[in-house]
């Protein structure tokens, strides 16, 4: 079977047939259309090919597979290390020699795909978010307008903006281009709306979601952005590997026995990761779910760390226990999270001795320094008369 990689481009996409690990038997380019790639490959035998994950790579996929071949998406993040980009010297024709010599060697590092399920309630968030974010940019440039008349409009959530904006009743309303935004606002408000209604219905479809949503701080947005993102919990075996998946654990340097823990990685999806850190957010503010066993343990860091590092921490280990809820089909239960085991007893129980220890020991080494200073200090006096 043909070893085949393709660089896919928004116009162009760059094929290399691989024979062997070591021979390039083929090369050439196509379109990037349904056209083009039924011509070229439908009456080809059977062949493995890798393309890298990229906006095309869905229905590319789709159509390989349908025209009988087996595809393999390329995970972008890890592809220097099958040598596409290496060397300072980086060609759509490099790449895709890099990619079927990577099918030879087996050393692919293949992404996930997500299912048609995920994939329709990520389009929808997607959808949802730009509209969020016109709305917010028709707000700013709507107080801007007030603000330079000197009428500057009272905080509000976005939602109420438009009847706050009316409730002024200044001349400033009947203006020409304020009434465009106003129109536009209104029509976007609308579809916002109609969007929350659709992801409703989407959750309401999810057998996870009654589950992750027993969770204070999380609901539709953030529990479909978190299964949107994670797709199925059989993908990871520990919930620690959700979290660096979505880019929630520290960056590292260590060497040479020296641990060196950098900002948060930001890998994976992005807006899952919103979400997390949204809801950790929502969680600090709230004085509804003040006794919550992850409230408490955020305002401690908070107390130590600062308030950054305790929403990091705290989106963290909502996505932990997000992934633990939907893997073992229970429900949250802030009691049981807060009650402590016989192991963790156990383990505090030593840690506090460990901790004792050390303080007697400094405490001895402490006095001795001191009693050393004292006898040097004594033996420098100079001595009295006689």
């Amino acid at each position: 079977m043909d070893k085949i990689g393709m660089d896919l481009g928004k116009k162009k996409s760059d094929v290399a047939v691989m024979a062997t690990v070591d021979c390039v038997s083929e090369r050439f380019k196509l379109a990037t259309t349904r056209e083009s790639l039924q011509r070229h490959f439908g009456n080809r035998p059977a062949a493995f090919i890798a393309i890298e994950s990229c906006r095309d790579s869905g229905w590319v996929r789709q159509e390989l597979l349908a025209l009988g071949h087996k595809v393999v998406v390329v995970d972008t993040t890890r592809a220097r290390a099958i040598g596409i980009g290496q060397g300072r010297r980086k060609t759509d024709r490099r790449d895709a020699e890099a990619l079927a010599r990577a099918l030879w060697t087996g050393t692919i590092p293949e992404a996930h795909v997500l299912s048609e399920r995920a994939a329709a309630i990520r389009e929808a968030l997607h959808a949802r978010q730009t509209l969020v974010r016109e709305r917010t940019k028709l707000v700013t440039q709507l107080r801007g307008v007030w603000q330079a008349h000197g009428w500057p409009v009272r905080s509000c959530a976005a939602k109420d903006f438009l009847e706050r904006l009316r409730e002024t009743q200044q001349p400033l309303l009947e203006t020409v281009h304020v009434q465009c935004l106003l129109r536009v606002l209104e029509q976007l408000q609308q579809e916002i709306g109609t969007l929350d209604q659709h992801l409703a219905a989407l959750a309401a479809q999810e057998e996870a979601y009654p589950r992750l949503s027993s969770v204070c701080g999380v609901k539709v947005i953030v529990a479909l952005s978190f299964i949107a993102a994670v797709d199925t919990p059989q993908r990871f075996a520990r919930s620690k590997q959700v979290a660096a998946y979505l880019g929630l654990v520290p960056s590292e340097w260590s060497t040479g026995g020296r641990q060196r823990l950098g900002r948060l990685t930001r890998a994976g999806n992005p807006m899952a990761r919103w979400a997390l850190v949204q809801a950790a957010q929502t969680l600090l503010r709230s004085r509804k779910h003040a006794q919550d066993p992850l409230v408490l343990w955020a305002q401690q860091v908070v107390q130590r760390r600062g308030k950054r590092v305790a929403v990091a921490g705290l989106a963290r280990r909502l996505a932990q226990l997000l992934y633990r809820l939907w893997r073992d089909g229970t429900y949250y239960d802030p009691v049981g999270l807060g009650r402590a085991s016989a192991a963790g007893l156990a383990q505090q129980a030593r840690t506090t001795q460990q901790h004792a220890a050390r303080l007697e020991r400094a405490a001895v080494a402490a006095e001795v320094q001191q009693n050393t200073a004292a006898a040097r200090s004594q033996a420098a006096a100079p001595l009295g008369p006689g």
